[in-house]
């Protein structure tokens, strides 16, 4: 979800969040998955591993936001085993859902560092 930051004059502004998605067990913590995170945001990027291969086309078939320029291309990092989806549109909790959906579709972990919360 979107964390909203306090600007001058009380306007909430929504910063863009990261979630996360890889092939294992789910973690047993948030400690865990937030350390892989940080060792996937880096890790250099790779071949990907076939579940998140399909997860990633599956993605890439859906549209994030029609009205955004930002295209899914942009707004993934993909690693060996993994990707990160830096969510950057409006109605963010959609595409997050989505990103989720997916993500339990093809078996794979969802872990979004923000509201400290894993799911698989």
């Amino acid at each position: 979800m979107a964390v909203p930051v306090d600007v001058p004059g009380g306007v909430p502004v929504e910063v863009p969040v990261d979630v996360v998605v890889w092939r294992a067990p789910g973690p047993a913590s948030f400690a865990e998955a937030a350390a892989r995170y940080a060792e996937l945001r880096s890790s250099p990027l790779g071949a990907f591993e076939p579940a998140v291969a399909a997860f990633v086309r599956e993605l890439r078939r859906t549209s994030p936001d029609p009205a955004s320029p930002v295209s899914w291309d942009e707004a993934l990092t993909v690693g060996v085993d993994a990707v990160i989806v830096h969510v950057v549109w409006p109605g963010q909790r959609q595409v997050l859902d989505l990103v989720a959906l997916l993500a339990s579709r093809h078996g794979l972990v969802c872990f979004e560092p923000a509201r400290q919360a894993a799911m698989s």
